[in-house]
């Protein structure tokens, strides 16, 4: 093999894994930890509410799977630090009322799906989710879900993008949700970069899903302003939204606007 020419970047001698968390004042983790925890109760609350006056899940339900089963796995499952454990009961407890109105809503998302096929997909993800998280935090030995939360982080943020695309307008979704979304994250992703400046895998899961993020408010923001819908109004729903039928009891607003833009575009050709 003295043909191939020389490889770029040596293996690191110690793997970055295996080397543990630095020491960090206490005023320093909780000035990142304290926004990331706040961050994401914020978020959860403004997704209880938009959800229940909407109609719409605001967090993409299989994601919402996802993260129930990460703190739901790290709490009570797998041994994690106190601090931690203590943090991921908090975010449980409103999660439990995601889970119940990703269940509710979510398959307004999936018109093609039945919602007894709908349900299964859910409780597969999650069940999925759980041993994975599981076995990866074992496996990394994540003490504090740091690694399985980085990368739980991606899908995350991606998934935003893809509901707003799916759905065509700003239905179920905020600007303030956008954003505390975003400052949760991004005080999780400094709290990572704090705690492990030498693990670089997390510093490319950090700079991905902040990317990711700041790009769905940005096309959230030019939505909403195509709609003409206020970006900061707590009370101003998505045009076009309003009560929405059962699922399975005929289209949505979304399949209604395709309709209408293929009819459009039928006529035009004529």
């Amino acid at each position: 093999m003295d043909w191939l020419p020389p490889f770029l970047i040596p293996m690191s001698q110690v793997a970055p894994v295996t080397v543990g968390a630095a020491d960090v004042p206490g005023w320093l983790f909780w000035s990142v930890a304290g926004p990331t925890a706040l961050g994401w109760i914020a978020t959860y609350v403004l997704a209880i509410r938009l959800a229940l006056r909407e109609g719409w899940t605001a967090i993409p339900a299989p994601l919402v799977a996802v993260n129930f089963a990460w703190e739901f796995s790290l709490t009570f499952v797998l041994e994690q630090t106190e601090t931690q454990r203590q943090i991921n009961l908090l975010w449980v407890v409103f999660n439990v009322v995601l889970l119940y109105l990703a269940f509710r809503y979510g398959p307004r998302d999936y018109p093609a799906l039945t919602l007894r096929a709908f349900r299964w997909m859910m409780t597969g993800v999650l069940l999925w989710a759980a041993v994975m998280v599981v076995v990866g935090a074992n496996e990394f030995h994540d003490m504090d879900g740091m690694y399985t939360g980085m990368i739980i982080q991606v899908p995350l943020s991606a998934s935003f993008l893809l509901l707003l695309k799916r759905r065509g307008s700003s239905a179920g979704q905020s600007m303030h949700i956008a954003v505390t979304k975003f400052t949760g994250s991004l005080f999780a992703g400094m709290t990572a970069l704090v705690v492990y400046p030498s693990h670089h895998l997390l510093q490319v899961l950090v700079v991905t899903y902040v990317a990711l993020d700041i790009t769905y408010i940005v096309l959230l923001r030019r939505t909403m302003l195509r709609e003409g819908r206020p970006l900061w109004a707590l009370r101003a729903p998505a045009p076009g939204t309003g009560p929405l039928p059962e699922p399975g009891a005929g289209p949505t607003p979304a399949s209604l606007r395709r309709a209408a833009a293929g009819a459009r575009s039928d006529d035009a050709a004529a």
